[in-house]
């Protein structure tokens, strides 16, 4: 857990100095929920690595250069010895799951090796991502092609106009042209990415909706706070690697605390796990379940 913990803090730091205001040490301690001087040895590390921070005022940031000014020698790289001995140490640890997948995706794009290279280079998600970046930075339509949608078990071209990516680009929130609405697609369900060099003609209609951890999406958040086994736990950190930070152990139980837009996606969590959540708050979401669980049980009964 801390090893985790720890990783995914630098990578979290990582992302916030790279955003155009930057950040304070003050606020990242405060989020993580550790020392501005455990923040202070994360900057140093970053520094080590070859990142420029610069401080302005009370603010952070790492300095951007244009891709096309940098030298091959000038990137930040890990040789093969490098990335091995990072790879061992996580086959050593208790990483696993889609986070250490994430890491070693990240890993081997910063390695020096062809055949890393490559495997990355293949992988079809990173390159729809990186293709739906350039369309948001263009504010261009694209198409989804061949997008698989698990409601209603179909697979289809979507045109869209690409708004932003969330939980570490799982979602893409997207303004969907035939709909006429704001829409949610999972990245990992895109078969591939259709420029068009079209321009937005509906931004006015994108609206200001979110995506909670669970992939549902709303504009008005609800704070809820569960209680987990071990088991619950461990279960939930494997699949939302985000909710990693949003979980402490109390005793010989674990607490969720977080946000989310409905009800929907964490109640299918807690359902599927029915003897190892406890709902604490709030109330409502305990109406939800119970409905949802008395609905299904209905249906079963009468089934059989």
């Amino acid at each position: 857990m801390d090893e985790q913990r720890k990783i995914y803090r630098v990578f979290q730091l990582i992302a916030r100095l790279r955003s155009p205001f930057g950040c304070t040490k003050e606020s990242v301690a405060n989020d993580f929920e550790v020392s501005t001087r455990t923040i202070e040895r994360n900057l140093n590390l970053l520094r080590d690595l070859g990142f420029i921070i610069e401080k302005n005022g009370d603010r952070f940031k790492i300095l951007q250069y244009g891709k096309d000014l940098l030298r091959h020698e000038e990137l930040i790289v890990f040789t093969l010895e490098e990335a091995c001995a990072i790879r061992d140490a996580m086959d050593l640890g208790s990483i696993a799951g889609p986070l250490r997948k994430s890491l070693l995706d990240k890993l081997y794009a910063l390695t020096e090796l062809d055949e890393l290279s490559e495997t990355l280079r293949k992988n079809s998600v990173s390159m729809s991502i990186a293709q739906i970046r350039l369309a948001i930075k263009n504010k261009e339509r694209i198409i989804l092609k061949n997008y698989h949608s698990v409601n209603s078990n179909s697979v289809s071209n979507r045109l869209v106009e690409p708004i932003r990516f969330y939980n570490y680009f799982r979602y893409l929130l997207a303004f969907e042209v035939e709909s006429a609405s704001v829409r949610q697609f999972k990245t990992e369900r895109i078969g591939e990415v259709q420029q068009t060099s079209k321009s937005w003609k509906c931004e006015n209609l994108h609206g200001n909706q979110r995506i909670d951890m669970f992939g549902l999406s709303g504009n008005k958040p609800v704070a809820v706070v569960l209680k987990m086994t071990n088991r619950a736990r461990h279960l939930l950190e494997e699949e939302f690697q985000e909710a990693t930070l949003l979980i402490s152990q109390v005793d010989d139980y674990y607490v969720y605390k977080g946000q989310v837009y409905s009800f929907e996606g964490i109640g299918r969590f807690i359902m599927g796990l029915a003897d190892d959540v406890q709902v604490i708050e709030p109330i409502a979401l305990q109406q939800f379940v119970v409905r949802k669980m008395n609905a299904a049980l209905k249906t079963w009964k009468q089934a059989n």
